[in-house]
């Protein structure tokens, strides 16, 4: 029986009781051992769970108001988006108009389309467009029955406003691109 560890007794053992099943401890280095566990380490496990929920609620926190500031910056931008492309359009129809590449008709016909009655109506244009609708009148293109037609000098090139007994329609250039900019912020 080598290798098996001996005990030498002084006295003759008379009898032998188990009183605690024995455990065997191993002491790895850098961790708490049986005698530490109970003196302190579960306050400084505690301690560090608590830090760790800590840091978690606060990187939640900063989560919430990063996913705040984005949807944020998303809405901004899109708004702006919207307000960039109404501008790019109104410079477009402020060239168009400027030089003169728009259809007064077409303008006309949207308006008298928009309007709640077809009697006595007084169709308002700018001077130069109430001439070159007169010329379209001339050539037989244009619809005009039953519908008077004036010059105002107070409306713009490309636009007109429809009289009738029931109300007015404008169909004015800012009023369109107002329009476009609400629907499109709306989409937003």
């Amino acid at each position: 029986m080598s290798g098996m560890p001996t005990v030498k007794l002084a006295r003759p053992i008379e009898s032998l009781k188990v009183i605690q099943t024995p455990t065997i401890v191993v002491d790895v280095p850098g961790s708490p051992s049986q005698d530490n566990i109970g003196q302190g380490m579960p306050a400084e496990l505690e301690s560090q769970k608590q830090q760790y929920a800590l840091t978690l609620q606060t990187l939640e926190a900063v989560t919430a108001n990063l996913q705040l500031v984005y949807e944020k910056a998303i809405i901004e931008h899109r708004q702006a988006i919207a307000k960039l492309a109404v501008e790019i359009a109104r410079k477009i129809l402020v060239q168009k108009v400027k030089d003169g590449d728009y259809q007064i008709e077409t303008i006309i016909e949207e308006a008298l389309n928009n309007a709640p009655t077809q009697q006595n109506i007084v169709v308002r244009l700018n001077p130069q467009d109430l001439a070159r609708y007169q010329q379209i009148q001339q050539q037989g293109d244009a619809v005009s029955t039953g519908i008077k037609f004036v010059a105002d000098c107070g409306i713009g090139p490309a636009q007109c406003v429809v009289d009738t007994p029931k109300g007015k329609i404008e169909s004015l250039i800012d009023e369109h691109l107002e329009q476009v900019g609400r629907a499109l912020s709306k989409a937003v």
